[in-house]
């Protein structure tokens, strides 16, 4: 079986099992993309199949599996932790599992809780940070501690949301940390600055948390990407990441071998997750909020040995927000409103539109449709072909940083406090 081939099945298994469970951020593999057809385009507050406060607030994506959500909340005034879980049936909070932490400096855009956690049928693993810690947790379906790992120091003038994936019987996690040279230039006055962090990506057992593979990386600025899984000949897995400096990188899950690596790539901080598109991965790199620069980057194949730049594109890019592939169309949403369809196998522009919005939380693609949540609390629905056209605008009456998640016929929306359910058979 060629690369090709895989590539397209990979893409074809996210788009069939996508409505089922959406157990990391962006679903399954990252991708963003649900066939399911019972959300509706516009709706209203009497539409909400529920809506519920949540034990604090947060940024991180709700996952879901089977009937369980979860959800990463943060207190803004302790800066306790806490991994809620949902029915999704009705709303009703399960559990609530809290961890004590400290207060410390975060960027004014992050929040305690912006890391996503990621799910299986075994339960949930989680992360958060502090200038001194990185912690990853797993719990069960009932809120027990199966174990909890502090992996040190983490250095980053913005503050954590690194999120994990679990791929097999591993937890996956990418940990690109910044150098003082780096975060002087950020970090507001007093804030000290000190030596460079740990940058690694590493490979934990799911049901114990040991340490299974490590590869060390460099440390220029951190990264807030989170890895995609490109399926390869042999039944073999492949980890795809991006980082500021360190490039594209493909790595064998099973071993932390490194396969490949194209260099040159991302000059700037890395936040948009890679995607698979086609037979490409995109990635993007910026500074503030604003993105420089979408690189689509060939990986080895049957033909060529190494990876290789397809182009690059530098206008309307995301930061922030991570890209949806879909039937050979990369579509984009950028923090200043910006909403872009781009051709995927040659980066040429199909259209480029405004909309008023300030996109933070990524698009995703439900039945033809781009669902973009801005920052500030409206959901813009747009059809997701080769004409620009804004089919709906709605309000969710309050903050919203995070990416809705799609499952079980029903779509997810976290905003800063609350938590709510839209669509599913009526």
């Amino acid at each position: 079986m060629n690369y090709r081939v895989v590539l397209c099945l990979t893409l074809a298994s996210i788009s069939i099992t996508a409505f089922a469970d959406w157990p990391r951020f962006r679903g399954p593999n990252g991708a963003g993309v649900s066939d399911t057809t019972t959300i509706p385009t516009k709706w209203t507050d009497e539409d909400y199949n529920w809506r519920i406060d949540l034990p604090g607030e947060g940024h991180g994506s709700p996952v879901v599996v089977g009937n369980n959500i979860f959800v990463l909340c943060g207190d803004p005034f302790t800066a306790a932790r806490r991994v809620v879980c949902i029915n999704s049936d009705d709303g009703k909070i399960r559990w609530v599992k809290s961890f004590k932490s400290k207060l410390h400096y975060i960027h004014r855009l992050n929040n305690y809780a912006s890391s996503t956690p990621a799910a299986d049928n075994d339960g949930v693993v989680t992360i958060w940070t502090t200038p001194k810690t990185f912690v990853v947790t797993a719990l069960n379906n009932d809120g027990e501690q199966l174990w909890q790992r502090d992996l040190g120091e983490y250095k980053s003038a913005w503050g954590g949301s690194p999120s994990p994936i679990i791929v097999d019987d591993m937890v996956i996690i990418q940990n690109d940390q910044m150098n003082p040279e780096f975060m002087k230039n950020f970090l507001p006055e007093g804030v000290p600055v000190t030596e460079a962090g740990h940058s690694y990506a590493v490979a934990l057992d799911r049901s114990t948390g040991e340490t299974r593979w490590m590869v060390d990386r460099e440390s220029i600025i951190a990264s807030y990407a989170t890895p995609c899984i490109r399926e390869l000949p042999n039944d073999e897995k492949e980890l795809v990441i991006v980082g500021a400096y360190n490039g594209m990188t493909g790595i064998d899950v099973k071993t932390g071998k490194v396969n490949w690596l194209a260099e040159d790539t991302f000059p700037n901080r890395t936040v948009m997750s890679p995607v698979l598109a086609g037979d490409l991965i995109v990635g993007s790199s910026g500074l503030g909020t604003v993105g420089d620069r979408l690189v689509a980057v060939r990986p080895p194949d049957e033909k060529n040995d190494s990876a290789e730049v397809a182009y690059r594109i530098k206008k309307s890019i995301p930061l922030v927000p991570t890209a949806v592939y879909k039937d050979g169309l990369i579509f984009l949403t950028s923090e200043n409103g910006a909403v872009s369809c781009v051709d995927a196998e040659t980066g040429e522009y199909v259209w480029r539109e405004r909309t008023g919005g300030k996109f933070l939380g990524s698009p995703i693609l439900i039945d033809g449709r781009l669902f973009c949540t801005d920052r500030r609390g409206d959901i813009f629905v747009l059809a997701a072909g080769k004409t620009f056209e804004l089919l709906a605008r709605n309000s969710l009456g309050d903050d919203s940083y995070a990416t809705p998640a799609v499952a079980n016929g029903s779509m997810y929306i976290r905003t800063l406090t609350q938590l709510m359910s839209i669509g599913g058979e009526k």
